[in-house]
């Protein structure tokens, strides 16, 4: 006699199979929910990779800071000690000394007191300053922001990367870019970041400056003629797409361009240095005879630093707009770096900071330490920079 399977003790081995089916869809469900987190996780890093990158690449490097000295009681708070080892930038804006680090942009009132520090993502950071504005951008790639000394006015990104950049008085910039269809790319931005002007130029720019009303421009371009390189001022409007004129070729490699006071142009070059009046005519020109050091200009007068390694002689040409013979100012010592504030050539040597006026007769001059490379005047101060430290004398 067969025996007959009871129905009930099937229901136990069904449950199981049942139980089995719900833990393995959890499972599923589970994978499922834990691969869109994933993926969501890893598509919003790769939309925000120009901001994390950069400081992802900065992991296991030391970070530069800067540190006041303990001279509070004193209300001087000088000098400031910069650690980490990276190379820093500075400049003056509306009365505040400027400091850019690999990470920071820090704000300084004249007695050395931080007012502001503002962090940065940039790679190779640059800076730029003028009045009362600052343009910090990152080289070789398209970010750029605007400061004054209350806040970030703007910051943006350039259709292209950026060669080098610079700021008006009034807080406009012009970009030098790469281009795709020509050799670079030059784009002016308002006050307010809205771009105003584009040139696409068929030669590299080497320099970019603006005129004194912030209508328009003068770029030198650089080109070579018989294996010499040559810079070619041209004055744009920015309401106008046809130069208001171009200059003829000059002989030497633009570093810098200056607006004189009447209007007129000056081009600190490698090789020689020139004057050109308000139509781009050649007023006069320069040509060193020994090596370029450094140069600075104001208003209508240039001063260039020069030396002669072979002779040891550093020697300060004191050039003016009217066309006069320059004043050739020598020094015994080693001459490090030379500025024009006002009616007074200040000239640094490795123990002194000597202050001329314009026929070359020394006012004053100031004992300072050797470790410093470089000066930076504001206002009645001279900022003293060295390879780690930032120090603050009053002009005599």
């Amino acid at each position: 006699m067969n025996e007959q399977q009871n129905p009930q003790s099937a229901q136990p081995v069904q449950d199981v199979h049942r139980l089995r089916k719900i833990k393995r869809r959890r499972r599923m469900i589970r994978r499922a929910l834990l691969f869109v987190l994933l993926s969501g996780f890893i598509l919003v890093l790769y939309v925000n990779r120009d901001l994390w990158i950069p400081k992802l690449e900065k992991i296991g490097q030391t970070q530069q800071f800067v540190q006041q000295s303990d001279g509070a009681l004193s209300g001087n708070r000088f000098p400031l000690s910069i650690y980490g080892g990276a190379a820093y930038q500075t400049g003056t804006m509306d009365g505040r000394l400027l400091i850019l680090s690999d990470t920071h942009l820090y704000l300084y009132k004249a007695d050395g007191s931080l007012e502001d520090a503002r962090q940065h993502a940039y790679g190779s950071a640059m800076l730029q300053t003028a009045g009362d504005y600052a343009l910090v951008y990152e080289s070789g790639s398209a970010r750029f922001r605007l400061e004054t000394k209350n806040k970030t006015v703007y910051e943006k990104n350039s259709s292209d990367s950026i060669v080098f950049g610079r700021v008006s008085g009034d807080g406009m910039v012009a970009l030098v870019t790469t281009s795709e269809t020509s050799a670079c790319k030059l784009v002016v931005y308002n006050e307010d970041g809205k771009a105003i002007y584009q040139r696409n130029c068929v030669n590299q720019l080497a320099e970019v400056a603006f005129d004194t009303e912030n209508g328009g421009c003068y770029a030198v371009s650089i080109r070579t003629k018989d294996g010499v390189l040559q810079s070619v001022v041209n004055s744009y409007d920015f309401n106008s797409e046809q130069p208001r004129w171009t200059a003829a070729p000059l002989d030497m490699l633009c570093i810098s361009v200056y607006n004189t006071r009447d209007g007129g142009v000056f081009v600190l070059g490698d090789a020689g240095c020139a004057f050109l009046d308000v139509g781009g005519a050649v007023r006069s020109t320069y040509h060193y005879p020994d090596s370029l050091v450094s140069g600075a200009f104001y208003r209508d007068t240039a001063a260039v630093l020069l030396r002669n390694d072979e002779k040891r002689t550093n020697t300060v040409a004191l050039l003016r707009q009217d066309g006069t013979e320059p004043l050739l100012m020598d020094f015994a010592s080693t001459v490090k770096d030379v500025a024009i504030s006002g009616d007074r050539v200040t000239v640094q040597t490795r123990t002194a900071l000597e202050t001329r006026n314009y026929s070359g007769e020394r006012i004053a001059a100031t004992d300072i330490s050797d470790r410093f490379d470089s000066f930076m005047p504001m206002d009645s101060y001279v900022f003293l920079m060295g390879y780690d430290v930032i120090d603050r004398i009053s002009l005599p």
